[in-house]
């Protein structure tokens, strides 16, 4: 899933901003009243609003200008807030304010939280198998057919897949957004063909200056 299919699906109420926020807030620098300001400010886009307006804000917040002003500020310098000039359809310039950058870092978030939980840190299994089995049920959200698990088999018996080489193409299946396992077979394979046509060509080059050290030794001899 990427970043602006996760905006359109926020700006379609398919997913709750709101407990995006709130879950996130703390993860990507915010405090909790940073949190209600930007939850307030979702809601005025809702309703079509987005002049940045302190003093209604602060009325609906029932929060001080102080106060509010504040925490704006901190907003703008952190770059989780930003405002813009855009021209209207009249040809007239407005302030806007985008709350693009929130998302975008939620986003980040939850891909290195994904990698971290992938790579970096596996439980414990009996068998490759078994570990690469759970991950693929729990990042495609479905059970696997028979067929599918001798595939996984396969990989690791037969194809001699790496462990690690299959979280990477997981990973990579996931980001795209295509949960299933004929786009990480695909993946695995074009990554060993790439090393293959990489290990060739160092192969060649090598050969190339070895045959250049024999002929010139040999033309050394020769003299």
């Amino acid at each position: 899933m990427d970043y602006l299919l996760v905006k359109r699906l926020l700006m379609e109420d398919v997913l709750d901003f709101d407990k995006l926020i709130l879950k996130n807030f703390k993860a990507i620098g915010m405090s909790e009243l940073e949190a209600i300001v930007i939850i307030e400010l979702n809601n005025q886009t809702k309703r079509g609003n987005t002049f940045l307006s302190p003093a209604k804000l602060g009325k609906n917040l029932s929060m001080s200008q102080e106060k509010l002003l504040a925490i704006l500020d901190q907003l703008l310098k952190k770059k989780l807030l930003t405002i813009q000039i855009k021209k209207g359809k009249n040809g007239k310039e407005t302030e806007v304010f985008l709350l693009d950058n929130i998302i975008e870092k939620i986003f980040v978030n939850y891909q290195n939280q994904l990698k971290d939980e992938l790579i970096n840190k596996p439980k414990q299994y009996e068998s490759n198998a078994d570990e690469v089995v759970d991950l693929i049920e729990t990042y495609f959200q479905k059970q696997l057919k028979p067929l599918e698990v001798e595939l996984i088999q396969k990989w690791l018996d037969e194809d001699k897949f790496a462990v690690l080489d299959i979280k990477k193409a997981l990973l990579d299946a996931v980001k795209a957004n295509k949960f299933n396992l004929s786009y990480v077979d695909s993946v695995l394979r074009k990554r060993r063909l790439k090393e293959k046509k990489t290990t060739e060509v160092r192969y060649d080059v090598d050969k190339s200056e070895l045959l250049k050290g024999l002929f010139d030794s040999w033309d050394k001899k020769k003299e």
